[in-house]
C-alpha cells in the first residue's frame, strides 16, 4: 500500500474514533433523561425535517420586504457543505486511488459537478465573510462571541481556499482552461501558477486535516447543531404549541413533581440543546429578553445541556449523586437583574428568570429547529411551585385566590355574574339546552374592561337570536395562569370541576372571550376527559353569525384601526383572519403594525405575568409604542387581557387620542337597529 493510503487511513480511524465516541457519550445521556414518545405520524416528520431541515425554507420567510440576512449566509453555508461533501468524498478516494474521479458522470454530468463544486466553493466563502462582517461590524447584541465560532469560521476558510488552490492546479495539470470550473480558472487567469506536485500534496493534507479537524469539533462544540438540527425538525411537536407532560397526582410512588433534575427533563427536551444553532432568534423576539429582564429563551434551552454535561458522571451512575457533587439546574432566586440584556447562563438556570416568560410562543414560531422552549420552563417551574415551594411572593395571593374564590382577583364567587345585571341573561339552570355555552372566564367576570366586552358580546348574541346561557357562580376560572405558572395541581383541580360542570348540563358548544380559555379548553381539557364539546373563539362565531346572515351590521366604523394578535389567539390557535374579517365588515379602516401576524410582539400579561412584579421595561409599553406608530383611532384586541394591557399602556404614555377596544365591542356599536 502506498505510503499516502496508509498515513491517511490512520487518520481516519483515530478521526473517527474521536468522532464517534463523543456521539455515543452524548447518546448516552439522551437515554438516561425520561421517554417521549416522537415517532408518530412519520409521514409530517418528514415534511418537517425536510423542509426545514434540508430545504432551509425558515430562513427564507420574507415579510415586508425584509430579508432574513442570518438565514441567508447560514442557507448558503447549509447547501454549499451539501455540494461540496461530495467533492470532500471524491478527494479522501484520491487519498487511496489518485486517479478516482467522478468521470464515469459522463461529460456533461462530471463537468457540471465540476461547475456546481467551484460555485459553491466561493458561495461558501461569500457567506463565512457575511457572517463575520455580521459578528466585527454589526456586533448584535443577541450574539455570542464564542472563540469556537471564530475556529469553525477559519476552518472552513481553509478547506475553501485549499479547494481552489487544487482546482488551480488541476487546470495548471491539464495544461488546458477548464471554463467549467469558472473561479478556479479566473484565479489561474490571474496568478497563472504552474503545476506542482509538492504544492498540491501539501494542500490536499492541509485539507484532509482540517477537513476532519471540523468532524471532530462538531460533537465537542455549539456546531453540534449540524448533527442534531435535522433530526430535531423530524422530531416536531405536532400536537398543541405547548404540549406539556401529565402529571398523575394519584402515584403514591411521586417524590416530586415537575423537572428539578436534568435528567428529569425527556430525551427530546436535552435534544434541544443538542439542537440549538445559537442563532438567538427566540432572543431577539422574546418580549422578556427585549425588555430588561433575566429570561433569555435559547439560554434555557442551551443551559439544560451544559448541566447534563457538566453532571454527566452523576447521571452515567459514574460518581455518587449528592449535593456536593452535583451542580444544581437552578441558580439562587434572589439574582440581580443584569446590565446587558442577553446574559449567558453558564450551568444553571436563574430561578427569577422561569417567572419572567409570558409563555408567548414568539421563541418557538421562529426557532429553525423545533426546540421547544416553553414546555422546558413550565416543567421547571411545576418542580419549583410544587415541590420546593419557591416562587414570587405575589403569587401567593393569586394561587389561595385561585383556590379559594375559583378566580385570580379573588372576589367571591358569588358575585360571578354580577357584571350581567339588566342584560336579562340566563344561567344553565334556566336554559337547559342552549346552543352556546358562554364561558365568560375570570377577567369578563371580575375586571372592570373585560365585563364591557362580556356585556357587548351578550348583545351580539341577543341580536342576532343565539341561545346561549352562562354557568353563572358554578363557572371557575379555566386554570390557564395556575398552569402556566407552575401549579399544575391547582390547574388540574379546576380543570375537573369546570369538566364534570360542563357534563352535568350535557353541554356541546362552548364560546370564549379569553384566547387564554380558548386555548385551554380546547387544548388541554380534552386530556382530562373533556373532550365532549366543541370550543370557539368569539371571533369566529361573531365572524360565522356575520357571514350566515344571522347578525347584520352596519359598514359605518370609519376609524383607523390596528389590530393586535393575541398570543394565543394567533401563534398558539392560528386565528389571524376571523377578527379581520370583522373589522373589514363594519367598516374599519384596517392597518397592520410591523409585528402583527405571527411576529405580534406580546402585551405582557400571558404566562401568569399579569400578576407578577414586572422589572426593567413594561412590555405593554413597548406593545403600545408600536401599535401608536400607525396612528391608529382604535387599537383593536380580541383578549380582555390584552385590553387591560394595552389600555394602560395607551394611559400610561398619554396616547389620549386611542382608545382600546375588543372587537365585540366595535361590532356592538356596528349592530343594525
Amino acid at each position: 500500500m502506498h505510503i499516502q493510503a496508509i498515513v491517511l487511513t490512520i487518520v481516519l480511524i483515530v478521526s473517527l474514533t474521536i468522532f464517534f465516541q463523543r456521539v455515543f457519550y452524548l447518546y448516552a445521556l439522551l437515554k438516561k433523561a425520561q421517554p417521549e414518545n416522537r415517532y408518530d405520524r412519520i409521514g409530517k416528520r418528514i415534511s418537517s425535517a425536510i423542509e426545514k431541515g434540508l430545504l432551509q425554507l425558515c430562513h427564507f420567510k420574507i415579510k415586508d420586504a425584509d430579508i432574513n440576512y442570518t438565514g441567508v449566509f447560514h442557507s448558503m453555508l447549509f447547501f454549499g457543505f451539501v455540494i461540496l461533501l461530495f467533492g470532500e468524498i471524491e478527494l479522501i478516494i484520491r487519498g487511496f486511488a489518485p486517479d478516482f474521479s467522478y468521470a464515469f458522470l459522463g461529460y456533461t454530468g462530471y463537468h457540471i459537478y465540476l461547475f456546481l463544486e467551484d460555485l459553491f466553493t466561493v458561495i461558501v466563502l461569500i457567506a463565512v465573510g457575511m457572517s463575520l462582517f455580521r459578528r466585527w461590524v454589526w456586533h448584535p447584541k443577541k450574539e455570542n462571541y464564542h472563540f469556537s465560532a471564530y475556529f469553525i469560521l477559519g476552518l472552513i476558510i481553509i478547506l475553501m481556499i485549499t479547494l481552489l488552490y487544487m482546482g488551480m492546479m488541476d487546470i495548471a495539470k491539464e495544461g488546458k482552461p477548464n471554463n467549467w470550473m469558472i473561479f478556479s480558472q479566473f484565479l489561474y487567469n490571474i496568478f497563472h501558477p504552474a503545476y506542482s506536485n509538492t504544492g498540491y500534496e501539501i494542500a490536499f493534507w492541509i485539507h484532509i486535516i482540517s477537513l476532519l479537524a471540523f468532524l471532530d469539533f462538531i460533537p465537542h462544540s455549539k456546531h453540534l447543531h449540524i448533527l442534531a438540527g435535522i433530526p430535531n425538525n423530524f422530531f416536531v411537536n405536532l400536537d398543541e404549541s405547548i404540549k406539556l407532560r401529565e402529571i398523575d397526582f394519584e402515584d403514591e410512588t411521586a417524590e416530586s413533581f415537575g423537572v428539578g433534575k436534568v435528567e428529569e427533563l425527556t430525551w427530546k427536551q436535552v435534544f434541544d440543546g443538542y439542537a440549538c444553532t445559537e442563532c438567538g432568534r427566540c432572543s431577539s423576539l422574546c418580549p422578556a429578553a427585549n425588555t430588561g429582564k433575566l429570561l433569555v429563551p435559547k439560554e434555557v434551552i442551551l443551559t439544560a445541556k451544559d448541566n447534563i454535561l457538566e453532571n454527566a458522571d452523576i447521571v452515567l451512575n459514574k460518581k455518587e449523586d449528592s449535593e456536593t457533587n452535583r451542580i444544581p439546574l437552578f441558580k439562587d432566586y434572589d439574582m440581580e437583574l443584569p446590565e446587558k440584556t442577553y446574559v449567558e447562563y453558564d450551568v444553571s438556570i436563574p430561578e427569577k428568570a422561569l417567572f419572567q416568560c409570558t409563555t408567548c410562543g414568539a421563541c418557538q414560531s421562529v426557532c429553525p429547529v423545533s426546540n421547544e422552549h416553553i414546555r422546558n420552563m413550565i416543567d421547571m417551574k411545576r418542580y419549583l411551585v410544587m415541590t420546593e415551594g419557591r416562587f414570587p411572593e405575589k403569587l401567593v395571593s393569586v394561587f389561595n385566590n385561585m383556590e379559594t374564590n375559583s378566580n385570580p382577583w379573588g372576589i367571591n364567587r358569588d358575585y360571578r355574574a354580577d357584571w350581567a345585571d339588566g342584560l336579562k341573561v340566563k344561567t344553565i339552570s334556566d336554559e337547559p339546552e342552549p346552543e352556546i355555552l358562554y364561558f365568560v372566564g375570570c377577567a369578563g367576570a371580575f375586571d372592570d374592561r373585560g365585563k364591557l366586552i362580556a356585556k357587548s358580546f351578550v348583545k351580539i348574541l341577543q341580536k342576532a337570536g343565539v341561545k346561549f346561557a352562562i354557568l353563572g357562580r358554578d363557572e371557575k376560572c379555566c386554570g390557564d395562569n395556575a398552569r402556566r405558572l407552575g401549579n399544575e395541581y391547582l390547574f388540574y383541580n379546576l380543570a375537573m370541576e369546570n369538566i364534570e360542570t360542563f357534563r352535568a348540563h350535557n353541554i356541546k358548544k362552548i364560546v370564549v372571550t379569553c384566547p387564554h380559555g380558548y386555548y385551554t379548553l380546547k387544548n388541554e381539557y380534552p386530556k382530562l376527559g373533556g373532550d365532549f364539546f366543541e370550543v370557539v373563539h368569539h371571533t369566529q362565531f361573531i365572524n360565522e353569525l356575520i357571514n350566515s346572515g344571522r347578525l347584520k351590521v352596519k359598514k359605518e366604523f370609519n376609524k383607523k384601526v390596528v389590530y393586535h394578535d393575541s398570543c394565543y389567539l394567533g401563534r398558539h390557535s392560528g386565528i389571524y383572519n376571523d377578527p379581520r374579517n370583522i373589522l373589514k365588515n363594519v367598516g374599519a379602516n384596517l392597518v397592520e403594525t410591523k409585528n402583527s401576524h405571527e411576529k405580534s410582539f406580546c402585551c405582557g400579561a400571558g404566562g401568569g405575568m399579569m400578576w407578577v412584579e414586572e422589572e426593567g421595561e413594561r412590555i405593554n409599553k413597548v406593545r403600545t409604542n408600536e401599535l401608536a406608530q400607525t396612528n391608529p383611532d382604535v387599537i383593536a384586541t380580541a383578549c380582555p387581557f390584552c385590553t387591560i394591557m394595552l389600555d394602560d399602556g395607551v394611559k400610561d404614555l398619554s396616547y389620549d387620542s386611542i382608545c382600546v377596544e375588543d372587537i365585540a365591542q366595535i361590532v356592538e356599536k356596528e349592530l343594525e337597529n
